[in-house]
């Protein structure tokens, strides 16, 4: 019997040794890039991002119109409600709340400020989805069938029969992400007060988050976590740019439409420098990352 205990005793230490070795060798490689931490992120993540129509869109017909009727109903109804208002059995569940789309506010546009935004937008949207939320990218569906969705949204607000949307707003090309672009972006970050809301290091100041939260006006505001990496447009310098120029509909986040191109393209250079939990597609470094030395 006391045989039977010391060697026992002695397995057990020898696991112990081996899970002690094991651990020192963790700690002592190389570490690996973390994974993206919600299901949605990986969803989000499979496909190309950018989410442009091979055709031009097709004209509204009677066809599109029953096709986007039946397609509403049975993929985006649950969420956003029959009338498209965002009121379902699923909104109280949901956070972000779902898209009033009677309102014809859009938080991703490439219109300026206050203009609804193009059909184009809609179609990436939707084929995109929003990273870091239960919109998930529609790229099953045709591009037709997408099209006929895109026309039955606009049905919803009676802003898209009285207004056009304005052009979008010209993109250059982005700028190699430099340590002195990256610099200068973060002297913007400090003086534009960046941080108010976002976060010294981008992870979210907890006293604006909790002022929001007693904000009714404004407790469905989510203030964004740059630090994981999880940007409803996508984390590219031409998405973080379009996002700064523009500002997002419906939130706190205005428009920098004072900044000039180059100040824009710093503070994106600047915000990604603060992504920590960094999603697949930025594995390898993004296009307009500076190559290494």
């Amino acid at each position: 019997m006391r045989s039977q205990e010391r060697r026992t005793g002695r397995a057990a230490s020898g696991v112990l040794l081996l899970i002690a070795i094991g651990s020192v060798a963790a700690a002592f490689a190389a570490p690996k890039p973390t994974p993206p931490t919600e299901p949605w992120d990986v969803v989000w993540m499979i496909d190309p991002p950018d989410g442009d129509p091979a055709r031009a869109a097709p004209a509204p017909t009677e066809p599109m119109r029953v096709l986007g009727d039946a397609l509403y109903e049975s993929h985006c109804s649950a969420c956003h409600g029959a009338k498209g208002d965002g009121r379902s059995p699923l909104t109280s569940k949901l956070r972000p709340a779902p898209t009033d789309f009677t309102r014809g506010v859009y938080k991703l546009r490439s219109t300026p400020s206050g203009s609804l935004p193009t059909d184009r937008d809609l179609f990436r949207t939707l084929t995109r989805g929003l990273h870091g939320t239960t919109m998930r990218p529609w790229r099953r569906l045709t591009e037709i069938e997408r099209w006929a969705l895109v026309q039955k949204l606009k049905s919803f607000s009676p802003r898209f029969g009285r207004e056009r949307p304005a052009a979008p707003v010209a993109v250059p090309e982005a700028p190699r992400e430099t340590i002195e672009l990256e610099d200068r972006g973060a002297r913007l970050y400090r003086r534009l007060g960046c941080a108010s809301c976002h976060g010294e290091a981008g992870e979210v100041n907890d006293a604006a988050r909790q002022v929001f939260r007693r904000d009714p006006t404004r407790k469905q505001v989510r203030i964004r976590d740059f630090t994981r990496g999880r940007f409803i447009r996508g984390i590219e310098m031409e998405d973080i740019f379009v996002t700064l120029r523009v500002g997002v509909a419906g939130t706190p986040m205005g428009p920098y439409d004072a900044l000039d191109n180059d100040d824009l393209w710093a503070l994106a250079a600047h915000v990604r420098v603060l992504l920590r939990d960094r999603p697949y597609q930025e594995l390898p470094p993004a296009r307009s990352a500076a190559p290494p030395p």
